[in-house]
């Protein structure tokens, strides 16, 4: 009954949290009125204060959160896009022939010429893998394969690491997720919500307008949007991509091969155990 990663749910508590004290702090009277005004209502007690103190935090805060990973999926839908234009532009077909055409033969050496062939194979490495990826690719095959046989028990040969069909089904769903680049999105959303609370706060409470507060705020936002950026671009950077790939299978085989060893030591244990008793 309880999701997987719990923790990552109430991480949204930290931007409402900030929010809060944010306010707290900037106009103390302000919130010795409101617990004065519920207590008027409501006797409650100390830890009931702090209970909902925290609930009201939770709640706030997964607002904070929420527009944060709108701002991620908003980064990653630029870096989508511009990826795609350059495929469809600079790195196109019909662009290529037409530059060939352009260029003539013998081949012209102008400032336009050379510019322009530099751009459109810059662009077309940017539309397929670059010759830097493709010994990743094959240490990446050769571990999928390992791991379909020794986990799963498929035996499978593909025509290659760069197959479009099966293959790219088949490393869709192969390794374990890195932890460091989940924490590294976590952070970025719990980072990039705090500022994004901050500046919420200083509309809120006028009295938050002073360059120091600005200065967090604006140091909290920077650090999110960057990590953000950050991972935005090893998503879309083929090499940084196929690394990662390759890791996450690797951490699979050896999780793979810790639980079979583990399992081999148990079934030594019942068989001696078994033995034991028989000869007793």
């Amino acid at each position: 009954m309880i999701p997987k990663h719990l923790g990552t749910y109430l991480l949204g508590i930290l931007p409402g949290l900030f929010f809060e004290g944010s306010i707290a702090i900037g106009d103390p009277r302000f919130g010795a009125s409101v617990v004065s005004r519920l207590r008027e209502i409501y006797p409650f007690g100390p830890y009931a204060l702090l209970l909902l103190f925290l609930t009201a935090g939770l709640f706030i805060g997964q607002g904070f959160w929420i527009a944060a990973g709108i701002v991620n999926l908003l980064i990653g839908f630029v870096f989508a896009l511009w990826r795609s234009a350059i495929q469809n532009t600079f790195g196109s077909t019909w662009l290529y022939r037409y530059f060939g055409k352009l260029q003539g033969m013998p081949p012209k050496r102008t400032v336009f010429i050379r510019s322009l062939s530099r751009l459109i194979f810059w662009a077309r490495e940017q539309a397929v893998f670059p010759p830097g990826v493709r010994p990743v690719m094959k240490c990446e095959y050769i571990a999928a394969r390992h791991l379909l046989k020794a986990r799963y028990g498929i035996d499978r040969k593909f025509s290659g690491p760069v197959d479009e069909g099966e293959w790219k089904v088949w490393n869709s769903v192969l390794g374990k997720p890195l932890p460091d680049y989940r924490e590294a999105s976590i952070v970025s959303r719990a980072i990039l919500g705090c500022g994004l609370a901050g500046f919420t706060a200083l509309y809120a409470l006028p009295v938050l307008r002073e360059r120091y507060f600005i200065a967090l705020c604006a140091l909290f936002t920077f650090a999110g949007l960057y990590t953000s950026v950050d991972l935005a671009r090893w998503r879309f950077n083929p090499l940084r991509w196929v690394t990662a790939k390759l890791k996450s299978v690797l951490l699979e085989i050896s999780e793979t091969s810790n639980a079979t060893v583990k399992a081999t030591g148990d079934s030594a244990e019942v068989l001696n155990a078994s033995a034991d008793a028989d000869g007793e």
